[in-house]
This record gives C-alpha cells, sequence and structure tokens, in this order.
C-alpha cells in the first residue's frame, strides 16, 4: 500500500500532464490543470530541497563530530552554506532596508551575493578551466600508455591540435582551420550526438514511470 498510492498518484499526474498538451486544442480550460500541477511540484520541489539541505548539513556535522576521514571538507562545506545563505542573504535584506527597498520583492542575487559570486566564485571557476587543458593532455597521454589503440592516438592528435590552435603563441591559419574544424564538426556532432542520447534515455524512462513498469518512489 506505501508503494501502490506514490505510484498511482505519479501514474495519474503524469498522464493528465502529458494529455494536456495533446488536448489543449480541442480543451482550452485544460490548460489551468497543467499549471496547477506544475506549481505542486514547484512546491514539492522545494520543500525537498529544504530537506535535502538539512540533510546534507546533518551528515556532514556527523563527519565532523566523528572525525571521519577527510572531515576538514566536510567543515568547508558547512561554512560555505552558512556563508552563502544566512549571512550573505542577511546583508543583502538589510541593504535593501536600508535603502528604502520592499524586502518581500527583494531577490537572492542582491550585491552581497553577486560580490561574492563574481570575486570569489568565477575566479575559482576560471582557474579549473585553465587546468582543464592540462588534464586532457595528460589523460591523453595515459591512454595511449595504457592502450595503444587507434582510438586513443586519435584522442591525443585532436587534443594537441585543438591546444596549438588555441595558443596565441602558434599564430598560424592553418592550425587555427584545423581547430575551428574538429571542434564545429567533430566535437559539434559528438555533442549532439550526447544530447540525443540523452532525450531518447529521459523519454524511455518518463514512459516507463507512465506505465508503471519503473517506480522511484518505492526505492
Amino acid at each position: 500500500m506505501k508503494t501502490r498510492v506514490p505510484l498511482f498518484i505519479t501514474m495519474v499526474v503524469g498522464w493528465i500532464t502529458l494529455l494536456t498538451y495533446f488536448l489543449s486544442g480541442v480543451f482550452p480550460g485544460i490548460i489551468a490543470v497543467r499549471y496547477v500541477l506544475a506549481e505542486l511540484a514547484i512546491i514539492v520541489a522545494a520543500f525537498a530541497l529544504i530537506l535535502g539541505f538539512f540533510n546534507l548539513l546533518s551528515v556532514h556535522a556527523m563527519h565532523i563530530v566523528r572525525q571521519h576521514p577527510n572531515w576538514f571538507y566536510s567543515f568547508v562545506l558547512i561554512a560555505s552554506m552558512i556563508v552563502m545563505v544566512p549571512l550573505v542573504h542577511g546583508l543583502d535584506l538589510m541593504s535593501a532596508a536600508a535603502n528604502g527597498q520592499n524586502l518581500a520583492q527583494q531577490s537572492i542575487s542582491g550585491t552581497w551575493m553577486i560580490n561574492l559570486y563574481k570575486y570569489v566564485l568565477i575566479p575559482i571557476q576560471s582557474s579549473l578551466a585553465a587546468l582543464l587543458p592540462f588534464l586532457l593532455a595528460f589523460a591523453a597521454y595515459r591512454t595511449l600508455r595504457m592502450r595503444r589503440t587507434f582510438g586513443a592516438a586519435v584522442f591525443l592528435l585532436s587534443a594537441i591540435l585543438v591546444l596549438l590552435g588555441q595558443v596565441p603563441l602558434f599564430n598560424l591559419g592553418i592550425l587555427k582551420n584545423l581547430r575551428d574544424w574538429i571542434v564545429q564538426v567533430w566535437a559539434m556532432a559528438g555533442m549532439r550526438g550526447v544530447l540525443l542520447g540523452v532525450a531518447l534515455g529521459i523519454t524511455a524512462t518518463a514512459l516507463r514511470v507512465l506505465i508503471g513498469a519503473d517506480r522511484p518512489s518505492s526505492d
């Protein structure tokens, strides 16, 4: 009973939402049902996010208390959560109140949050992006050492050509054209194939949930 009721609710809501896209031309008022279901899904997702926040907080707090291996990373995570959510957003609300703004209309992206994102998160992301070419080159080298196959050689050669075409030191037109050809043709084709595979996988999973073959609520 505990698994059948959530499964029944999931199937009914899923089929109703799906049918609203096909029957909206015949029954225009059915679109309102879809909006209501979407709003309910947003509310449920918001509560799930809150529960996930507290669950993450409790798990990493226990790691710190019990001195698990790498517990310092748990401390950094909790400290970041405390700084980002209560402190920074509280400072944004205080700034908005001092400037006479309506607190109900104050979004979470205030001045303090934007500055923290601009001067902390963006430099970290830039540093990680700068390490990516070296990681790709090293991964290609390790792959070629472990598996001396044609695919590994093509991967290493493509990585070297793309890197050389990107570096301003080698300001050669042929390298730039070759890099653009690899990125725009082969890499783009692979990316589109991955996206199509993801879309087909999501569609198949959704159909399995709608017919009751998959039961995510019972996990």
